[in-house]
């Protein structure tokens, strides 16, 4: 099988990194140091100098985009990621597909990125796989045919992190008697939530990273896998869409770790729930058809390192208002920090907690810089990195402030298992809306804004009313546990109901054409 596109410019048979590397070690070294503007400068400066071949010019661009992704510019990020995909001169098609996924991906930080923009963007990667010779599946063959529908689950790793929070259940609690699961990790990796799966799954594929994408394709088509879930989409280079282009599956679904369409004629479903995606509303924004959930798409276990001291959350003597975001700051843009100053002016006795989720400290500096410049109340916003005790924080904080568009997944859920309460700003796509569903799946679907003056009307109003603050404290982390959001066994069940769904329609229909959509779920 190919592993190259078909009439279109690519790269010579080999690529010459080191020389183009050696070019850019300056870049590449301040880079290391976090000193993101000094490696801008030091890029131009290069190539002013006319140091770069045409065919090296993709490699420019992409350094660049790592500039402008340190500097906290996601829209110039996402410029230089995609004057590096059309600049195909020497850009070998394995980088373009990935450079592709990592634009599709950063689109999500851009705060004026139309929902129609997305969704063409999105729709344009299938371009990259018009060529492939995709595996033969036939219903009516019996060699192929199993006793129990076999699933399969692929992501870049399976090792704990934000993603692991919400796919254990389906990979530890599914029944065995009408299932079997297999897990491919492409990047390998081993801890307790990988032992965890291992011990629970039927077959658990360990991958190098180094494998070509057609290879990994073959091991999953010699598994006979049934269904093929993509947990991880255009995230991390899009590598397992890479995979997935070649249909080693006769039936191909995506979700739970991105936050749109992977935009791919050979991707027959995406998971999803009816707060997130109502129905009727969304459809066309996807090349997949989509399977909405009743409840939540989203089904949050705690990580092991959930816990904290006796501490609980206590009203300040003072009557004053801790405000709080714990998003990656990347996540963080003007406009976002334009309302929480409106927020602070209403609200003059709080203050406003801005704790990094990345492990990148140069983003405190960052943010630092910007909330400054746009005129905050520096004296009254507390900056912080991560800390071991991160769950520990949660206690001291009133109200938790969403971002957006690229709103919280992991920590909404963090915090209401905390037991702290969050507005959440939501609008029309599929990737805006987490916390609406989260919220309403949780019994606060109250606390979810449609636009920006009611975002900031519903933070002052909950800040003012002291009674009510300190009962939805009491009362958060017991609903939480109780919601769709933690019924592992319902979620479970609920999937492995769309799964033989899915399965009778290929039995009946057989594979679908690219991007045909046979509305078997509402």
């Amino acid at each position: 099988m190919n592993e190259e596109p078909m009439g279109t410019q690519t790269a010579p048979a080999e690529v010459d990194y080191v020389a183009m590397d050696e070019k850019l070690r300056p870049v590449t070294h301040l880079l290391a140091m976090d000193r993101y503007q000094l490696a801008l400068d030091r890029l131009h400066q290069l190539v002013a100098q006319g140091v770069f071949l045409p065919g090296e010019m993709w490699r420019v661009w992409q350094r660049a985009a790592d500039c402008y992704y340190g500097l906290l510019d996601m829209k110039k990020t996402t410029e230089c990621y995609w004057t590096a995909i059309e600049h195909t001169e020497g850009l070998p098609y394995k980088k373009q597909c990935e450079f592709f996924s990592n634009y599709l991906f950063i689109l999500h930080y851009v705060p004026d990125m139309t929902s129609a923009m997305m969704r063409d963007r999105h729709l344009l990667y299938d371009a990259l796989f018009r060529h492939v010779e995709l595996y033969a599946h036939d219903p009516r063959n019996p060699a192929r045919r199993h006793e129990k529908i076999r699933i399969g689950y692929i992501a870049p790793t399976f090792c704990e992190n934000i993603l692991s929070f919400f796919y254990v259940q389906l990979l530890t609690r599914y029944d065995h008697e009408r299932f079997e699961v297999y897990v491919y990790a492409l990047n390998g990796g081993k801890d307790q939530v990988t032992d965890d799966i291992e011990r629970a799954v039927t077959v658990f594929r360990r991958f190098t990273g180094r494998e070509l994408s057609h290879d990994v394709a073959q091991a999953i088509y010699d598994d006979e896998i049934d269904i093929l879930f993509d947990l991880a989409v255009h995230t991390e280079g899009g590598h397992t869409l890479q995979v997935m282009r070649y249909r080693p599956a006769p039936i191909q679904m995506a979700g739970i770790g991105y936050m749109s369409t992977s935009g791919m004629g050979v991707m027959d479903y995406f998971l999803t729930d009816v707060y997130v995606d109502p129905p009727g509303e969304h459809d066309a924004d996807f090349s997949e058809e989509l399977v909405r959930l009743p409840h939540s798409h989203f089904c949050y276990t705690p990580p092991e390192r959930a816990t904290w001291s006796e501490k609980v959350w206590q009203p300040r003597p003072d009557g004053s208002v801790l405000f709080a975001s714990f998003n990656n700051f990347a996540k963080i843009n003007d406009h976002m920090l334009l309302l929480w100053k409106r927020i602070l002016a209403r609200v003059p006795d709080a203050k406003l907690l801005l704790k990094n989720g990345s492990k990148y400290s140069w983003y405190v500096r960052r943010i630092k810089d910007r909330a400054r410049a746009l005129g905050l109340p520096m004296d009254r916003i507390i900056f912080e990195d991560p800390e071991r005790l991160y769950f520990d924080r949660y206690k001291d904080v009133d109200i938790l402030l969403d971002t957006f568009p690229y709103v919280g997944g992991a920590t909404t859920c963090d915090a209401l298992f905390a037991g702290v309460p969050i507005i959440s700003r939501y609008g029309d796509r599929h990737g805006t809306r987490f916390g609406l569903s989260l919220l309403t799946n949780v019994g606060l679907g109250d606390l979810a804004a449609a636009t920006d003056d009611e975002y900031v009307e519903k933070a002052v109003a909950l800040a003012s009313d002291r009674a009510l603050l300190a009962a939805l404290h009491a009362q958060i982390t017991e609903r939480m546990k109780s919601s769709p959001v933690m019924d592992g066994a319902g979620y479970v069940r609920d999937i492995e109901t769309a799964f033989e769904a899915m399965w009778q329609d290929y039995l009946l229909h057989g594979v679908r054409t690219r991007g045909e959509k046979r509305r078997i779920f509402v």
